[in-house]
């Protein structure tokens, strides 16, 4: 089902014309389908099910990183959906979207002594640590409450995912997990120490994920650790696999079958007696949010044609970060035979890398027209910022056909309230 598709020709969001949105709420603005959001979540629930049967222990935990409105955690938690945190900020907003504890995974390279505090009184399921010093911390936060926590050692494989090295997480060159080759040392160590209970092993190799090779290569090296901490009496019942599904950003981009990714895990897991986590984050989201834009003006420069509309890189960051490509379509649906023009799609930033488009193929374009940017559901607005002194763009979420504001603009005029000018 395509949830962002033409009728009439004007670009709809399930059955709700985009015209009628920005009547609303003005440009620029990030609008998602709560509907596309909970088909993607039943989609992988599915799958997983139909290889590994519906009573095998798993938990989907949302990567609240991804997308962090609280509205979109919540419509995953009512269909049963866990978290996977990064900071106590995430925790806290998981909190208030209505996730509990026991299905709450605690995971991030650089997590504080205050937020394990928090992280303790909120129960969590399992902190993924990623440092001896981590775990020595938390150790004499939980003997001090007097608790006993549950960790996993994320394990860095020194695999490469495949994808944009600043999305790759799981090779020898990267901040993230303890050496694969020390982790048997660092397990014994943490059953020694006091407030620690060992319940799993937890590996994430990094994002947009297309092939599946390197999930084979880094689940092989899950089993065999499984194996030897099984064998040195270590009681393993955790077993987090991470995230990092890609998705269909253009055409020449071709991922992996959901099915096919449930295949591999039934293959190498689904004879053992454990509680499997998965973090998808990109995959539910990216898909189920556009951000919608307006033009401002057309520029011709040498040659090069330009579209310079209202959002930025501030707003969406991550062509200017990744060189991530990220289709624009014309809100008006582009009839078949005109000419069209390759545009650099460019936002008002003073930055020579505001670029959120260097080729969209658009037709009789003009100063007002709405684009549509797609696949921003996924790390857009969680990563925008008032750089250049802009506001901060809005939220909709289109449910039950209707358009609700999930974050209102917070103006420039907010931000300036906590600016003050010594005496």
């Amino acid at each position: 089902m395509n949830y962002f598709s033409f009728k009439d020709g004007v670009l709809h969001v399930d059955n709700i014309s985009v015209l009628e949105i920005e009547k609303k709420c003005a440009t620029p603005v990030y609008i998602y389908s709560e509907l596309c959001l909970s088909n993607n979540y039943k989609a992988l629930e599915e799958a997983l099910e139909n290889k590994l049967g519906k009573s095998h222990p798993k938990l989907i935990a949302y990567s609240v990183k991804a997308n962090s409105n609280v509205a979109v955690i919540n419509v995953l938690k009512k269909i049963n959906s866990g978290a996977d945190v990064v900071s106590s900020g995430e925790l806290k907003r998981v909190i208030k979207a209505g996730i509990t504890g026991e299905n709450i995974v605690f995971s991030g390279v650089g997590k504080t002594k205050d937020e394990l505090f928090f992280a303790l009184d909120a129960d969590v399921m399992q902190f993924n640590i990623e440092s001896i010093s981590e775990l020595e911390m938390l150790s004499e936060i939980a003997s001090f409450k007097n608790k006993k926590a549950p960790i996993a050692f994320r394990i860095n494989p020194d695999i490469d995912a495949g994808g944009h090295e600043k999305i790759s997480t799981g090779g020898s060159s990267t901040k993230f997990g303890i050496p694969y080759k020390q982790a048997i040392n660092a397990y014994e160590y943490a059953k020694t120490l006091p407030g620690i209970k060992v319940v799993g092993i937890d590996i994430h190799i990094g994002s947009q994920i297309t092939d599946l090779e390197p999930f084979k290569l880094a689940f092989n090296k899950v089993l065999l650790l499984y194996k030897e901490l099984i064998k040195n009496g270590h009681n393993i019942i955790n077993l987090d696999l991470g995230g990092g599904i890609g998705v269909s950003y253009d055409e020449n981009t071709k991922p992996f079958l959901i099915s096919e990714y449930a295949d591999l895990i039934k293959e190498k897991f689904g004879s053992l007696d454990c509680k499997l986590i998965f973090e998808p984050g990109r995959y539910i989201t990216a898909n189920a949010g556009i951000l919608l834009t307006k033009v401002i003006r057309k520029k011709e420069s040498y040659n090069n044609s330009f579209v310079i509309v209202d959002a930025a890189m501030n707003d969406i960051l991550r062509p200017a970060l990744y060189d991530a490509h990220h289709e624009v379509i014309s809100v008006l649906e582009m009839k078949k035979g005109k000419e069209v023009t390759d545009y650099q799609v460019v936002g008002p930033i003073c930055e020579t890398g505001d670029i959120i488009n260097r080729k969209a193929r658009l037709s009789n374009i003009k100063d007002g027209d709405l684009l549509a940017i797609k696949f921003a559901g996924a790390y857009g607005a969680v990563m925008s910022s008032y750089y250049n002194s802009r506001d901060l763009v809005p939220e909709i979420m289109i449910s039950n056909n209707k358009i609700n504001v999930i974050r209102k603009r917070i103006l420039i005029e907010d931000f300036i309230s906590y600016e003050n000018i010594p005496e």
